[in-house]
């Protein structure tokens, strides 16, 4: 198991764990439409799709925690977390980047090889304080109406991260396949 760990910064409270040939908007295109609800402004908190995962933070402002870890099996649940569901990305390259829109990544997540080389893998993905920081941001709001600019962005800071998130990544055909074989 090979684990990153790291506070991000995020573009309008989004950031996507991608295939690192997934660079374009035309590859990003699809996950963000699947997050979409029709009729409902937020969207859903997170889409997979191709060669991208995303994820909508609670907030705008938010920078959280994420740690980041490539296994090599799928992992049994870890208390203390709020799971989504289980889903697959495939990875042509079999690279992982992480993107935070136009706050550059630290550098260890701009590069990370996935692990079993280009082909599908499975994505589970859990979050601790999402509801902290919707309070929280509801009070910064209200604190900083009328605040400066310096003050205002020092509120923010300290509430953005608030927020964790825990993705696991692990070869699909290992999954696959232990969850297929009959009972001997």
């Amino acid at each position: 198991m090979r684990s990153l760990a790291f506070d991000i910064p995020t573009g309008e409270g989004v950031f996507l764990i991608r295939d690192v040939a997934a660079d374009t908007p035309e590859a990003q295109r699809p996950a963000a439409r699947a997050m979409r609800i029709p009729g409902h402004r937020g969207g859903k908190m997170v889409a997979a799709v191709g060669a991208v995962l995303r994820v909508r933070c609670a907030h705008q402002y938010s920078s959280p925690h994420l740690t980041l870890q490539i296994l090599d099996r799928e992992p049994a649940d870890e208390p203390g977390w709020e799971w989504a569901t289980i889903t697959t990305l495939d990875l042509p390259t079999g690279r992982i980047q992480v993107d935070c829109g136009e706050e550059p990544a630290p550098p260890p997540l701009l590069d990370i090889d996935a692990g079993a080389g280009p082909g599908r893998c499975a994505v589970t993905l859990g979050h601790q304080g999402r509801a902290d920081m919707l309070a929280r941001a509801l009070q910064v709001g209200t604190e900083t109406m009328y605040a400066d600019a310096d003050t205002t962005r020092a509120a923010w800071q300290e509430a953005g991260r608030l927020e964790r998130y825990l993705v696991r990544i692990w070869p699909q055909e290992r999954h696959r396949r232990s969850a297929t074989l009959p009972r001997t």
